[in-house]
């Protein structure tokens, strides 16, 4: 009788080790993102919520302007901050 020969084959997966965990301290979480007007407009639409011709002609007085964001602020506050 004829014995067949058999190799054994040897498997094995080869696999990268995971990741160490990386936590996030204070100093590195991302510091978020900022939506433009359009597609904050956007989103609000779905909500009901739109700006009236009054809003959007501040807004567009404070980009003709050159206001920084703790100016623009500070004048919508002073507008329509209740007064004490």
């Amino acid at each position: 009788m004829l014995a067949l020969q058999t190799n054994p084959v040897l498997s094995c997966a080869m696999r990268r080790p995971p990741p160490p965990a990386t936590r996030l301290t204070a100093s590195s979480r991302p510091g978020g993102f900022t939506l433009g007007r359009d597609h904050f407009a956007r989103i609000s639409a779905v909500e009901g919520i739109a700006l009236t011709p009054e809003m959007r002609a501040t807004l567009d007085g404070f980009d003709r302007d050159g206001l920084s964001a703790e100016e623009r602020r500070r004048a919508i506050t002073s507008r329509f901050a209740p007064s004490r």
